[in-house]
């Protein structure tokens, strides 16, 4: 018994703690990769009240070319009891012409029970144009113009029960077309459409649903959202009211380990009046990935998607989807025939919560197209 405690000391003693100790310490380090992606969001004040960060990389999308963004958000709260507060200001320029400046946020209203939900921003984005319609998308030749649009939105949203809130909104808004080549002139004046710009005031109602778990990487939960608008024409120099209806279901579900299934429905629906600059378009960084932002443009524009998202290694996650949409002049003339797929792959980047780093590449009908951009599409 002697001889076995005197073994099990000795071999205690020769133990070295300090060895074990910095292995642990090099175990639980965040990797290079991890803290690579940290520095694409950086803190630049912390504290019990406001949390300042800092971000800065690079996007890219056929329609803006390569890009740099520039980006300082905030969170803070007046007392202990109010919950947080949201501001986000960004620069964004391409080397294609395009720029946007922006800032947007969140704020506790009343009692505690409302959210107040504003945002102001200003751009120009210089963009390939086949016309109006369908048809035109698939039978025109390309020429271009420059899209101008200044905006401000307000809304209130009241909390309900659960996730149910309901408000109401204010959006003012300037559009213009600019640096229209003669072909594209030519394409509006057979689609009757003589306005270059206009502005408008928006009056909306909304009804929102929201059990995500996360606002900008959700692994569960659903997100509906319905919005009707009135832009009266007294309240702008246009000739006529307008109406302006949106929808939105987003529902997702965790699968297996680090697997999440992602689904968006969207509609977005303009009446027979409105300028072709307000129209709704198919394509860009979030829906119908891989067509050119503006080629199919009408009143009308519906989309589904369907997207599994999997983590693979610490930061890295991959995408998968495919998708389906259409624009229109009206749900009377509603063509199956003119329904697009859309479907591709993607890598991520994430840093906390957010994807700091989304790189997407997008098929569709006779087109494709690389987009670099952060966080989810969706």
């Amino acid at each position: 018994m002697l001889l076995l405690a005197s073994a099990h000391i000795s071999y205690a003693q020769n133990i070295d703690y300090a060895s074990v100790q910095a292995a642990f310490d090099r175990a639980s380090r965040p990797s290079f990769l991890q803290r690579a992606v940290g520095r694409l969001s950086m803190p630049l004040k912390q504290s019990d009240k406001l949390t300042l960060t800092g971000r800065a990389g690079i996007a890219y999308t056929p329609e803006t070319d390569l890009a740099l963004t520039l980006s300082a958000s905030a969170a803070y709260r007046g007392k202990e009891q109010h919950p947080y507060s949201h501001l986000v200001a960004s620069v964004m320029a391409s080397i294609d012409g395009f720029y946007r400046l922006q800032i947007a946020g969140e704020q506790p209203f009343g009692m505690g029970e409302g959210r107040l939900l504003y945002d102001v921003a200003i751009g120009s984005l210089p963009t390939r144009f086949w016309g109006l319609g369908y048809d035109a998308a698939i039978n025109n030749a390309r020429t271009r113009y420059t899209l101008f649009t200044t905006y401000g939105t307000a809304t209130y949203l009241h909390h309900i029960a659960g996730g149910l809130h309901v408000g109401a909104g204010v959006d003012m808004r300037y559009g213009a077309g600019r640096e229209v080549e003669p072909l594209a002139e030519e394409y509006l004046q057979a689609g009757g459409q003589g306005v270059r710009s206009t502005y408008t005031t928006g009056l909306s109602l909304t009804l929102r649903f929201d059990t995500r778990n996360s606002q900008y990487n959700a692994s569960q939960g659903i997100y509906l959202a319905l919005t009707g608008e009135v832009r009266p024409k007294a309240l702008g120099n246009y000739s006529q009211t307008l109406w302006h209806l949106t929808a939105q279901a987003n529902y997702y579900q965790p699968l297996w380990q680090g697997a999440v299934a992602a689904l968006d429905l969207y509609a977005d629906a303009w009446s027979s009046a409105a300028p072709w600059f307000y129209w709704p378009t198919m394509g860009g960084q979030s829906r119908m990935r891989g067509y050119y932002y503006g080629r199919y443009t009408d009143r009308k524009m519906a989309t589904a998607q369907l997207e599994l998202r999997q983590r693979v290694y610490g930061p890295i996650g991959v995408v998968v989807w495919g998708g389906a949409g259409s624009v229109f002049a009206s749900h009377k003339i509603f063509d199956w025939g003119e329904v697009l797929p859309s479907y591709g792959v993607g890598l991520r980047l994430s840093a906390g919560e957010r994807t700091a780093l989304r790189i997407d590449y997008g098929f569709g009908r006779k087109c494709s197209g690389l987009i670099i951009n952060i966080n989810e599409a969706f």
